[in-house]
């Protein structure tokens, strides 16, 4: 199913903490993810290992500002890593205006989704755009997440409108960007 691969994650036996699924953020990487029961009802299929992907579409199904795949999100759960409990993807709402942010420079092997939230303004400033995943709640230019460009070519960060979900891992999204950025060698940051 779409790439997916199936895990069995292995009971933890340290001590290590698990995160509290509290707020509209979620500041850890998540590291599994499963099909289940609808209503949030708990999880039943096999676990996936969670990239970018299911990452977004984790803190997608939190932050969202439209209810429309509600209840296929209802269906979904996670776990931030071995050991952890498992929620729900649709824990909490908190009403942001939410998409998905394609990062991409094949000159460095960087193809990525990250969140983006739009805060106001105009779609065309990249400051009207905050970006987030994993334990970065401010993804900037420069950062791993979100690399300057090379000498051969520009970093492209492509905003997309979450318009369905195939699946607990892989969202479906416009074809056309909301707005597109350039990200040069030296960190300029244009408007595609």
């Amino acid at each position: 199913m779409n790439g997916e691969t199936e895990m069995t994650p292995e009971k933890d036996t340290s001590d290590r903490d698990c995160h509290a699924s509290t707020g509209a953020y979620l500041p850890f990487p998540i590291s599994y993810y499963r099909h289940g029961l609808p209503d949030c009802g708990g999880g039943s299929g096999s676990w996936y290992s969670a990239d970018c992907l299911p990452n977004m579409l984790i803190r997608y199904a939190r932050a969202r500002k439209c209810l429309t795949y509600l209840q296929k999100l209802a269906g979904c759960y996670w776990m931030e890593r071995d050991g952890c409990p498992e929620h729900c993807y649709i824990e909490g709402t908190f009403d942001l205006d939410f998409y998905l942010a394609r990062v991409k420079n094949s000159a460095q092997g960087l193809s990525h989704a990250i969140c983006a939230e739009f805060l106001g303004g105009n779609t065309d400033a990249f400051s009207s755009w905050k970006f987030y995943q994993y334990a970065n709640l401010n993804i900037r230019p420069g950062d791993w997440q979100m690399p300057y460009g090379t000498n051969t070519e520009d970093t492209t960060v492509q905003i997309y409108e979450i318009i369905g979900v195939f699946n607990c891992g892989l969202p479906d999204h416009r074809t056309q960007p909301e707005a597109t950025f350039s990200i040069d060698a030296q960190g300029n940051v244009t408007r595609s």
